[in-house]
């Protein structure tokens, strides 16, 4: 903790290249309207929670994960841009709605060659959906391990 408030990290949600939120190949993601956070040109087709908490929801098209934590912070886990479009070709989700997760823990798999024959960018966003409960965030970008390298760090905010 610093100064009372405590500080948290996001984890890399899959092993690759963590880049800049401007760097994600959406307007939404990249201007940062979905919340704050980062991307990662994955390398490997496995992904996991990037952050402790409850599972809140797992996309219909099964390319998106949503987990809120002990703190109240809303994590978003967007496998892809676009991939909506795929209505769940080539993911398959290894957590459910409710369950209780670790940093580290696997919460998909996905075919990243499938996503590229189909023309869409595999970027992965992590953000959080609502960052007025966060301040003074870092990053750390470069190549990044799953579920093992911190690429966001911040304060928690007294505020929302």
């Amino acid at each position: 903790m610093l100064f009372g408030k405590k500080t948290v990290s996001l984890c890399a949600p899959c092993t690759g290249m963590s880049v800049p939120l401007s760097e994600i190949p959406d307007e939404a993601f990249a201007g940062g309207m979905l919340g704050d956070g980062f991307g990662v040109e994955p390398s490997e087709g496995h992904f996991c929670a990037p952050v402790g908490g409850h599972v809140e929801s797992v996309a219909e098209a099964k390319h998106a994960y949503t987990i809120l934590t002990d703190e109240g912070l809303d994590v978003l886990v967007h496998i892809g841009v676009d991939t909506v479009r795929l209505n769940g070709e080539g993911f398959v989700p290894r957590v459910s709605a409710g369950q209780y997760v670790k940093t580290g823990d696997v919460i998909a798999d996905a075919d990243l060659e499938l996503i590229r024959k189909k023309g869409l960018p595999t970027t992965v966003a992590v953000l959080v959906t609502n960052p007025e409960k966060i301040e003074n965030a870092e990053y750390r970008h470069g190549s990044v391990a799953c579920g093992r390298d911190a690429v966001m760090s911040f304060r928690l905010t007294r505020k929302g």
